[in-house]
């Protein structure tokens, strides 16, 4: 030290400058390496030196603790080994064998990509095994990518599952005491003049693990895409609320949903509604793939000439079970012919009308459900009259497993043309000699809803996937998004057979007014003279 000290002295002795000591570092740096400045670099991957974790980057402190639950992900780490557990390795290897079924991701995102759509090689992998481990650590029966929906923080991917109901451990219900309750409640004035001749609607509850709610969703975000989260059941409340706003996601689950109507949830909720709204109304696949047990009506006839049937039909009660097609035999003609394209493939280039699509996901009803409401019949109350219940109105769906070709087009108010169809149609290259061609279909209603399907001549059927990448909104049609306004101040209190009692005077007040209290003596006067005064 005392030599290099000697040294940078000395070159300063040599300069003779007038800024010795702010210049100190760089003399020292000169006698070291010859240089009056240290080499620069132009990234941290670039310097070989190891760095201090607080001076690297946030984005390269992110693709390090991504690497880390990746590789775990990838070759999870085995627990230590206990004495005696060598007979039961071979029956836990069996187990993971057989833990739910997953379609290969990788694949699917190669023919989407085929239309310019989907995702990179690379990250359609990452989302395969992270879609392996979430079928090891959940108890599900299926698992598939359902899609991306964007945010302004963090980006969500969502699984779609299936709860497999013979690995669902049992829970212990617990025993709640019933209170009983004698009598009615206390009501107070002001509780009485509200619900005066005013009845609170019933409330609609959600569907229980069939309908909206018959799958299991998870979410994971950009961040970390091998954590997965459970999104909670999807509530009538909530599909309703989301319909009346526009919000686009932030990418924090916890976040407040800020619109007017206000939204009765976080972003969670209101992230789960928009996937039932999207399911629902774009879930397609080819025609004749799945069928109903579901007897159509026959057309009636009246002089000689037949009336089309009505494409609409009271909304189901239960949603009819799908079933899969069965390939009839090739020398039955008559078999053969009311499936004749998906028989051979759809070898026409049938697919690219969208007649030849259909829906395989019931369509919402009006009150956020899939199927219609009927409210538990409650004990009549013998001292409260009987009234008529009100007869629900009747609400009209396109009937189950209906082609695209009927769903309601879109109108721009700036367009020429009136109306545009709600779905568009494309195929991708391929030769002519190619037996297999693949088909894709974009919902205008809802941008970045997508189904791709592959067809192969004289191969009944089609391999077929949906998946959604967007902003998670519907398509505003030309109209821009206007909140609406506020209703109407309620009345104070309902008119009609109430009649109200005038107000006491002074003289009755003073009838009922108690006694006025003695005055008090001064002191040193007796209790006798007291009370002869």
């Amino acid at each position: 030290m005392w030599n290099h000290a000697r040294a940078v002295v000395a070159q300063y002795a040599s300069e003779r400058s007038g800024t010795g000591v702010e210049a100190v570092g760089a003399y020292s740096q000169y006698v070291l390496s010859g240089a009056a400045t240290a080499p620069q670099v132009t990234t941290v991957y670039m310097d070989a030196r190891p760095k201090p974790k607080s001076a690297l980057s946030g984005a390269a402190a992110r693709d390090t603790q991504w690497a880390k639950n990746y590789a775990n992900q990838v070759v999870p780490p085995k627990p230590a080994k206990a004495p005696g557990a060598e007979e039961e390795e071979a029956e836990e290897v069996a187990d993971e064998e057989d833990k739910g079924e997953l379609p290969d991701v990788v694949y699917e995102q190669n023919i989407f990509r085929s239309f310019g759509e989907g995702l990179s090689e690379t990250e359609s992998y990452q989302i395969a095994v992270a879609l392996k481990r979430l079928l090891d650590k959940e108890p599900l029966a299926k698992a598939r990518f359902w899609g991306k929906i964007s945010g302004t923080k963090r980006d969500y991917y969502i699984a779609e599952t299936k709860v497999d109901e013979s690995r669902v451990p049992e829970k212990e219900e617990a025993e709640a005491e019933e209170t009983e309750v004698v009598g009615k409640p206390a009501e107070t004035i002001m509780q009485g003049l509200q619900t005066h001749k005013a009845k609170e609607p019933p409330t609609i509850l959600a569907e229980d693990a069939k309908g909206v709610n018959e799958s299991k969703y998870y979410v994971a975000t950009s961040d970390d895409l091998t954590e997965w989260v459970a999104l909670p059941d999807v509530l009538p409340a909530h599909i309703t609320a989301a319909r009346k706003i526009r919000k686009i996601f932030s990418g924090e689950l916890d976040a407040a949903v800020e619109a007017h109507p206000p939204f009765p949830g976080v972003e969670r909720h209101y992230l789960r509604a928009q996937i039932a709204r999207i399911s629902h109304a774009t879930t397609v696949c080819p025609k004749d793939i799945y069928s109903t047990d579901t007897v159509e009506e026959e057309e009636d006839e009246e002089d000689g000439e037949k009336k089309p049937k009505r494409f609409e039909v009271p909304a189901p009660e239960e949603v009819p079970a799908l079933n899969t097609t069965d390939a009839p035999d090739a020398g039955d003609a008559e078999a053969i012919a009311p499936v004749k394209g998906w028989f051979y493939g759809f070898k026409n280039d049938e697919l690219l009308e969208p007649k030849n699509w259909v829906h395989i996901a019931p369509q919402l009803l009006t009150e956020g459900r899939a199927t219609v409401y009927k409210p538990e019949e409650a004990d009549a109350d013998p001292d409260e009259p009987e009234d008529e219940p009100p007869v629900p109105p009747v609400e009209y769906v396109n009937p189950f497993l209906s082609d695209l070709g009927h769903d309601a087009g879109i109108c721009f108010s700036a367009h020429s043309k009136q109306g545009l169809p709600a779905w568009s149609v494309r195929k991708a290259y391929a030769n002519e000699s190619a037996r297999s061609k693949r088909y894709l279909v974009r919902s205008v209603v809802w941008p970045g809803a997508i189904c791709a399907a592959e067809t192969e001549d004289e191969k009944p059927g089609a391999y077929f996937q949906n998946m959604y990448i967007g902003t998670g909104l519907k398509n505003p049609m030309g109209h821009p998004y206007c909140p609406p306004l506020p209703p109407l101040p309620s009345i104070e209190y309902p008119c009609g057979m109430l009649q109200l009692q005038k107000d006491a005077t002074r003289d009755d007040e003073l009838e009922f007014e108690p006694a006025p209290p003695p005055p008090k003596l001064p002191g040193g006067e007796d209790e006798e003279a007291a009370e002869d005064e």
